[in-house]
């Protein structure tokens, strides 16, 4: 389907209707796709195939997966030298991409997400922080409930299996309320 609709991208020039009906079309699929994988992640009883890994690398690849715009309202504040961590490298990207496709949408892409990670006790924090202004959270831990309907789009399935991703490599995973807009999502994981 991506291909079909590159290729409608490529062809269809003239027309703006048509080229605002193919766009919404490619977000679909992405929107689709992006289901698919997290349910596949949170559903997945493969145990994890662990190897070193080097965080920033594999953030720098899942940023380089988004689109253009969505670089742009990304923030990083990353620790150095980079944390190696032994972790499934699917699974991490797909932690990653999970994440910042939620953080994208619950800012409305209106305020920028800022991603950071550090080094605590011998585990690292991954991060995940933005305002989310005009939507209600009151229970934070609550949007890690799969199959519910939540207050902020792209919770549930999408947070359970970033949830369940780091607790299979021994860390853990949190949603944190500031006394403002800010949530932040706190992820910890073993060096």
């Amino acid at each position: 389907m991506e291909a079909i609709v590159y290729y409608l991208q490529l062809t269809v020039t003239d027309d703006p209707r048509s080229r605002a009906q193919i766009e919404k079309l490619r977000q679909l699929i992405e929107q689709s796709g992006a289901i698919l994988s997290d349910a596949v992640h949170y559903l997945q009883s493969a145990p994890p195939r662990p190897e070193p890994l080097d965080l920033h690398e594999a953030l720098a690849d899942c940023l380089g997966r988004l689109a253009p715009l969505d670089q742009h309202k990304i923030e990083l504040d990353l620790v150095e030298p980079a944390p190696v961590l032994r972790f499934d490298r699917s699974q991490m990207q797909h932690l990653m991409a999970a994440a910042l496709r939620f953080y994208l949408r619950v800012s409305r892409r209106s305020h920028p997400v800022a991603v950071s990670t550090c080094v605590e006790n011998g585990n690292v924090i991954l991060a995940f922080t933005t305002d989310i202004e005009g939507t209600e959270i009151h229970a934070p831990e609550d949007l890690f409930a799969p199959f519910e309907d939540h207050p902020a789009a792209a919770a549930g399935l999408g947070l359970a299996s970033i949830r369940r991703i780091a607790q299979t490599h021994r860390g853990s995973c949190h949603l944190l309320k500031g006394s403002g807009p800010e949530l932040t999502l706190r992820v910890e994981l073993p060096l």
